[in-house]
């Protein structure tokens, strides 16, 4: 809550649980991302803990992770110091990408063996007879053999086969 309040975020950590606990009853199996920013001026040890551990608690599908830098023109940049050294947001910024990559890794990986919706994008980068989409969720999704039948802008259905932290691996029909 004090590195929100330094943020100028107008909320607290435990509005935002109860705000993700309402979506996750009113939309099940919704997919949450999020952006999240180690080594914010004064943020203490105790601090980013406290985020780790809020990470490790809501289970983000994927997150946008970074380390402070300054912004010209913004409150913190004309108000607060850059006081975290870059080694420790550095060390801080390696620990939350190794967790949500973990995170992600399951959580994707909890996905083998269920049927998704997928809306084609394109052929896949890596291989021509493949396909690449987006899953109702929003991830990622390589439909194998899919380009012989499928096009983009189709929708899709196909049963996910594989996965790793970024990518559903899925075959169709």
């Amino acid at each position: 809550d004090s590195v929100l309040d330094r943020m100028g975020r107008g909320h607290s950590v435990d509005g935002y649980r109860r705000l993700v606990e309402r979506l996750r009853a009113d939309v099940p199996g919704i997919a949450l991302s999020t952006d999240v920013i180690v080594g914010f001026s004064g943020e203490t040890g105790e601090e980013f803990d406290a985020t780790v551990g809020l990470m490790e608690e809501i289970r983000y599908d994927s997150a946008f992770l970074f380390k402070y830098s300054e912004r010209d023109l913004t409150r913190a940049h004309k108000q607060l110091p850059d006081d975290v050294p870059e080694t420790v947001k550095g060390e801080r910024l390696s620990r939350v990408i190794a967790l949500q990559e973990s995170i992600s890794a399951e959580v994707y990986a909890d996905r083998i063996g269920r049927e998704v919706e997928v809306l084609v994008t394109g052929p896949s980068k890596k291989d021509p007879v493949d396909l690449t989409g987006r899953s109702e969720d929003f991830k990622t999704t390589i439909l194998r053999g899919g380009a012989a039948t499928h096009a983009p802008g189709d929708l899709v259905r196909a049963r996910v086969t594989a996965a790793t932290a970024h990518t559903l691996i899925a075959s169709v029909g």
